[in-house]
């Protein structure tokens, strides 16, 4: 989702959960070098209306 030029991201409600999602999807979502594709290379697109 995207609020006033910022991004948001939903995780689940457990700690550990949360943990998980960052460090094993988020964080190489949001590298470019990650492939075959990346948020980043989307990013772009969603500020278009």
């Amino acid at each position: 989702m995207l609020a006033r030029g910022t991004y948001i991201f939903a995780l689940p409600g457990s700690t550990g959960a949360v943990k998980d999602g960052w460090d094993q999807i988020l964080v190489h979502q949001l590298d470019s070098r990650h492939g075959p594709c990346n948020f980043v290379e989307l990013m772009p697109r969603l500020r278009e209306r």
